[in-house]
C-alpha cells in the first residue's frame, strides 16, 4: 500500500511538470543563457529568473490547480485499482498534507530555469497565457486520454498476432530456464552433478602356474 501512494505522489507531480512540454516543439530557437559569475550578480540573475519562471506558474495556473492535479491522479490510480477505493479520501488527503505548492515551488523554479532560459521561459508564458494556450492546458488531459484509446482502437485487431509471440517468447524463456538449469552447479550435466557409477570390472584371471 505504501509503494502505491508514493507511486500516486509521483504521477501527480510528473503531470504538473509535463503540461510544459506542449509548446516546446516548434518554439522559435532563444539566445542560450549567459552561465553567470559567483557573486551578488548571480543572485540577481537567479531572482530574475525565478521571477521569470513564477509568471509561468501563474499562466499555467499550477499553484491554483495542483490539489485538483492530485485528486484526478488519485482517482485514475484507483480506476485502476478499484480495491483501493475505500482509502481514497485518506490517499487525497495525504496528499493534499505534503504535496503543497509551497513545498513544490523552489524545486520546480529550479529545475525550470536550469532547463529553459529566460527567453524560452516568457515565450512559454506569452503562449499559455493566450486563449490557445488556456485552452491546450484544459483539453489536454482529454487529448491524451483520447489519443491512447485511438492507439488501443488500431492496435485491438492484431491482439492475437501480439499472444501468438508473447507465447512464442514465452516457450523461448523456458527453453532458456532449462538450458541455464542443466548447466547449474548440481543440475543435470553441471559441475557437481552426480557422476553415473561405473559398471563393475572383473578380476583379472591368475597367472597359470
Amino acid at each position: 500500500m505504501r509503494s502505491r501512494l508514493a507511486r500516486v505522489a509521483m504521477f501527480a507531480t510528473a503531470a504538473l511538470l509535463t503540461v510544459s512540454t506542449a509548446c516546446q516543439k516548434g518554439a522559435a530557437p532563444a539566445d542560450s543563457k549567459v552561465t553567470p559569475t559567483a557573486g551578488p550578480a548571480t543572485a540577481v540573475s537567479s531572482a530574475a529568473s525565478a521571477a521569470v519562471a513564477m509568471e509561468l506558474f501563474k499562466a499555467m495556473k499550477l499553484p491554483t490547480n495542483i490539489q485538483d492535479t492530485a485528486a484526478a491522479m488519485i482517482d485514475s490510480e484507483v480506476g485502476r485499482n478499484p480495491g483501493l477505493n475505500p482509502f481514497r479520501e485518506t490517499m487525497l488527503q495525504w496528499l493534499k498534507k505534503y504535496m503543497t505548492w509551497d513545498a513544490m515551488v523552489p524545486q520546480l523554479t529550479k529545475l525550470y530555469t536550469e532547463t529553459f532560459t529566460d527567453a524560452e521561459l516568457k515565450q512559454m508564458t506569452a503562449f499559455y497565457g493566450s486563449p490557445a494556450g488556456q485552452k491546450s492546458l484544459e483539453k489536454l488531459p482529454e487529448l491524451m486520454q483520447r489519443t491512447a484509446m485511438i492507439g488501443a482502437g488500431l492496435a485491438q485487431p492484431y491482439s492475437d498476432e501480439l499472444k501468438a509471440a508473447m507465447a512464442a517468447r514465452s516457450e523461448e524463456l523456458k527453453k532458456e530456464q532449462a538450458a541455464a538449469g542443466a548447466g547449474a552447479p548440481g543440475g543435470p550435466g553441471g559441475p557437481g552433478a552426480p557422476t553415473k557409477p561405473r559398471a563393475a570390472r572383473p578380476n583379472p584371471a591368475p597367472p597359470k602356474p
